[in-house]
């Protein structure tokens, strides 16, 4: 099975902290020629017979396009691609861009799955990240999408922010929870070049404060039964995001739209970051790599998740074979060892990279 990532690049404003590529723009026009040349794309793919079990449409705001558009481009992927009749099928959706209509419009296309991007319940919080909504017009719109048939509605949270306190992050878990969500994936805020906050002598918590919260966090969040099943990702049970886990478990997924990334036929590549030239039928793809380090990749990915890795099968993949011994000399406060199975503690999440690199 293959997963289907589609990025939808538009935004009705940039939002200062934001490394993706996106764009501003609301006009119409411009989206049904951008969905003509998903399809487009999409065609280069179409003889390989491929089984889509999840798809994905990220971006930017995706939630710009009515439900019409949106029901064209699926009904567009449905004839191409063999999509599973269970098949796991997102939006992400900006709250202040969405109500009842066009959410009702979407559960009609397919759509069987929603991800809001409401980041803090402190509308002081929302406002220093440039966010469009507030958090009232956030409780409406996850209101609004279980009135038009959503079950499973993932929301964001964003720690570490400017001026943030450990009461700040437990008023935005507990008001987030109570809307009855069923999926909360959480992001440390980080300050990425090229971006406005870049520009902006920003005071953000310390690396301890910011362990703290994130430590704090995710004791609510198990608290209130959901399951810490991946770095910045937690569920109730059965939720966890099966398009995501795509990536973390080194499944295969083509990656549909400007700068999106694929992982097909034992090859990575991307689009590159050129709507124009995207919009022109131009061939934007890039080859990233071709012979893959498996072992390493496999190390990387699956020590994101909560299963962690079966040290077996890194070694059957050619990594080293002292990986045992290397895990026991970094301690069992950042790494748990079960057997042959090998994973991170929460405080182990929170320097994953540094372990992963002296395990390697």
């Amino acid at each position: 099975m293959t997963g289907l990532y589609i990025h939808i690049p538009f935004c009705k404003r940039k939002c200062p902290y934001c490394d993706f590529y996106s764009v501003v723009e609301n006009d119409d026009t411009i989206f049904h020629r951008y969905v003509n040349a998903l399809l487009l794309e999409a065609d280069k793919y179409k003889d390989k017979r491929i089984e889509i079990d999840t798809v994905y449409l990220g971006g930017g705001t995706p939630s710009l396009m009515d439900e019409k558009l949106i029901l064209t481009l699926l009904t567009g992927i449905n004839e191409r691609y063999k999509v599973c009749d269970n098949a796991e099928i997102t939006i992400e959706a900006n709250p202040s861009s969405v109500d009842f209509n066009k959410l009702s419009g979407y559960r009609k296309a397919g759509i069987n799955r929603i991800s809001f991007g409401i980041q803090s319940s402190c509308d002081r919080e929302l406002q220093a990240l440039g966010r469009l909504h507030n958090f009232d017009e956030a409780k409406k719109a996850v209101f609004s999408a279980r009135q038009a048939g959503f079950e499973n509605i993932s929301a964001d949270i964003m720690i570490a922010l400017m001026g943030q306190t450990k009461s700040d992050v437990k008023k935005s878990v507990e008001d987030i929870v109570e809307l009855g969500t069923t999926h909360i994936s959480s992001y440390i805020l980080k300050v990425e070049d090229n971006t406005p906050y870049a520009e902006m002598n920003l005071t953000l918590p310390d690396d301890d404060d910011t362990a703290e919260m994130y430590l704090y966090m995710s004791d609510m969040l198990k608290g209130f039964g959901y399951r810490h099943y991946e770095i910045s990702n937690f569920s109730k049970p059965g939720y966890e995001s099966r398009h995501n886990l795509k990536y973390w478990r080194a499944e295969e997924y083509i990656g549909l739209g400007v700068s999106a990334h694929s992982y097909f036929n034992g090859s990575r590549y991307y689009n590159k970051k050129d709507l124009a030239a995207y919009l022109s039928g131009e061939s934007v793809k890039v080859i990233e790599e071709k012979n893959i380090n498996k072992s390493e990749e496999y190390l990387m990915l699956s020590l994101r998740l909560s299963e962690g890795i079966s040290t077996n099968k890194y070694m059957s993949l050619g990594g080293n074979a002292e990986i045992l011994d290397k895990a026991r000399e970094i301690g069992n406060r950042f790494i748990k060892i079960n057997g042959e199975r090998l994973s991170l503690t929460e405080e182990g999440f929170l320097v994953s990279n540094e372990i992963i690199s002296r395990l390697l």
